[in-house]
């Protein structure tokens, strides 16, 4: 970085011996003398290391109650109900809370990855479930090269792995990077984001060093605000954030004062166990550790037990002192599906839960853009806490859409007891408590009200070509047990799915209702499957009695169907029952490029750009009896 821009230097003193008695099987706040830091590893210490990505949802157990909620659905040809922007790379997003307020930041480009150009986008969410359209908040930036006869102009893409920064006086900074991660990018960029979701004048922060082109923006201390200033310097001053920069400054001329004296490692986020216990991430699998708040690091070092490919791991403190790692729980270069671990101490971890397993097709061809949730980010220590004790991560689907997950805390993947669900009492018609649910733009569920009834009903709606919404209930583990609830067709253009699965998502009980409004119990057969039909706008109860030690059940269907003594699909006990507005897909061949080979060109889906006649069901008075 060059002499012209008054950055504030720390020097960082190479340590990996640090001193204080340790007790074995404490949090290691305290080590024997002369024990280096990487004797403090994080582990996963369960026996479920990775999962089977030859399925979306890597058959794995969902954490209990998470919703998964679109942001950005992108649109090429109809940009005006997406972005108003109609480009069809969207990745990296980052995530605050700060003035009662979601805030997303997100790199784009037209089609693809590393594709010029590039800019930033911030969306705006009051409660992180409903979000406003997003706006520009680093546009395109142009450079010039002197040319025989006129002047070239070109532009970058942009890099960036962190966005935002709450301030100790209150500002909220948002941060971007004009370059790639190679070293050689134009340089860092800042400016404030107000609470009515206008922003500030762009600076620059840190210029690169060797950058000969144009500068665009003024440096930040020219500007009048000094509280901004003071923003910028506060930033600037911490040893810990400022290592977020390092992957795209690594060459800088300070780097190894500035940031690390190590080998650059890329993506990093931290959580912290105190105030001077920190663990650094990275991806590749790669963790550093400070016992000094950030002054002195350990030196990258993989973390073995940890499985997960290419993409990027999120590491939070919970509201319950418990942590989390987010990341994709694979031994290859899939990303999918996305899972959550968690942990009492901060460095042994468990219990690895899916947060999202669905992979639909993707709808746009772009370069390098890699199938699956990936890229997660939660709110970074110091960046706000929303309400509630839940864990709140973004990510990006396919780099293609963004989405945000709410995920309950404590977490967990098992059931206890009866459950008994009329949804009367809901506070939110968005949030189904106790219900995992998967809901893109254009396919709402939610609570709501029903003409034909008084009370509250859980209602799934599909308007999407492409995609469909789900609703997941975990039962308790019962060898026998009888499952009931009302079920209401309001409208279907698609199929409607009811799945009672085992604990590898496999369906043991499957029914559905077709376009035609016929019943279709899977697995019938002959004289068995005769041919019955369903009215719309009217409730039937529905109850399933199934003994799992027989691998059989029974269905009841109001007074049209009675059949007993049916045969399970798959072995197993159910661990869940799925409700869902389109086929199966979970077990669907995903391609990592479109036409087999990254030298080729894909192609765009069609018919995936505008909405369809919609499908709505909704469901009530769920219960199990045993």
């Amino acid at each position: 970085m060059g002499d012209k821009w008054p950055y504030p230097k720390l020097v960082v003193i190479q340590s990996n011996v640090l001193e204080k008695p340790f007790l074995p099987g404490i949090i290691p706040l305290n080590l024997p003398r002369q024990v280096p830091m990487q004797k403090i590893q994080l582990e996963y210490v369960g026996d479920d290391h990775t999962y089977n990505t030859n399925f979306h949802d890597g058959q794995m157990l969902p954490a209990i109650g998470t919703h998964n909620f679109q942001i950005l659905r992108a649109n090429r040809s109809y940009p005006a109900i997406s972005d108003d922007l109609g480009w069809t790379y969207n990745h990296a997003p980052n995530l605050a809370y700060w003035n009662g307020f979601f805030w997303c930041q997100y790199l784009s480009t037209p089609m693809g990855e590393h594709s010029e150009p590039g800019i930033s986008l911030i969306a705006k969410s009051k409660d992180g479930i409903l979000w406003e359209k997003p706006k520009i908040v680093f546009p395109i930036y142009f450079y010039y090269n002197k040319a025989q006869k006129y002047v070239e102009v070109k532009n970058t893409i942009m890099h960036q792995r962190m966005a935002f920064y709450v301030a100790p006086n209150g500002k909220l900074l948002v941060f971007g990077h004009y370059g790639g991660n190679d070293g050689d990018g134009i340089g860092r960029v800042v400016r404030e984001v107000k609470n009515d979701f206008n922003f500030g004048p762009i600076y620059f922060i840190r210029v690169n060093h060797d950058w000969k082109g144009n500068i665009a923006y003024s440096h930040y201390k020219n500007s009048s605000d000094q509280e901004f200033v003071a923003a910028c310097n506060a930033f600037l001053e911490d040893p810990v954030r400022r290592i977020q920069w390092w992957e795209e400054d690594f060459l800088a001329h300070d780097a190894e004062s500035f940031y690390l004296p190590y080998e650059r490692q890329k993506a990093f986020t931290f959580y912290s166990i105190s105030d001077s216990l920190k663990i650094g991430l990275f991806k590749s699998r790669m963790t550093i550790i400070t016992m000094d708040g950030g002054k002195t690091w350990s030196e990258p070092s993989p973390s073995a037990s940890f499985k997960y490919g290419g993409a990027k791991i999120w590491g939070q403190k919970l509201d319950n002192n418990q942590y989390a790692l987010v990341y994709n729980p694979t031994d290859n270069k899939n990303r999918h599906p996305l899972g959550v671990a968690s942990s009492d101490d901060g460095l042994n971890f468990d219990n690895l839960s899916l947060v999202h397993g669905e992979v639909p097709i993707k709808r746009y061809w772009g370069i390098e853009k890699r199938p699956g949730p990936q890229y997660v980010r939660g709110i970074s220590e110091g960046n706000g806490n929303p309400p509630g004790n839940d864990l709140w991560v973004v990510y990006s689907v396919s780099k293609e859409d963004i989405w945000i997950s709410k995920i309950p805390v404590p977490i967990s993947r098992v059931q206890n007891g009866k459950i008994e669900d009329n949804f009367n009492q809901a506070t939110s018609k968005d949030i189904i408590e106790g219900w995992n649910i998967y809901r893109p733009k254009w396919c709402p569920v939610s609570i709501r009200g029903i003409s034909t009834k008084n009370d509250k009903s859980l209602c799934l709606e599909d308007f999407d070509p492409s995609d469909y919404a789900k609703a997941v209930r975990v039962l308790e583990k019962k060898i026998k047990n009888t499952l009931s609830f009302d079920l209401y067709l309001e409208s279907l253009n698609a199929p409607f799915y009811v799945d009672l699965n085992n604990s590898l998502g496999q369906a043991l009980i499957r029914f559905s209702v077709n376009k035609n409004n016929e019943i279709e119990i899977e697995g019938l057969t002959g004289n068995k499957n005769k041919k019955l039909f369903l009215k719309k706008k009217q409730w039937y109860p529905v109850k399933i009695e199934y003994n799992a030690n027989k691998a059989s059940y029974n269905i009841t269907i109001k007074n049209l169907i009675e059949k007993k003594d049916l045969s399970f699909l798959s072995k197993g006990i159910p661990q869940r029952i799925e409700f869902r507005t389109g086929f199966y897909r979970l077990n669907r061949k995903i391609q990592e490029y479109k036409s087999g080979d990254q030298r080729v060109a894909g192609w765009d889906e069609h018919g995936t750009e505008q909405p369809v006649e919609p499908t709505e069901v909704c469901i009530d008075n769920f219960k199990t009896h045993q």
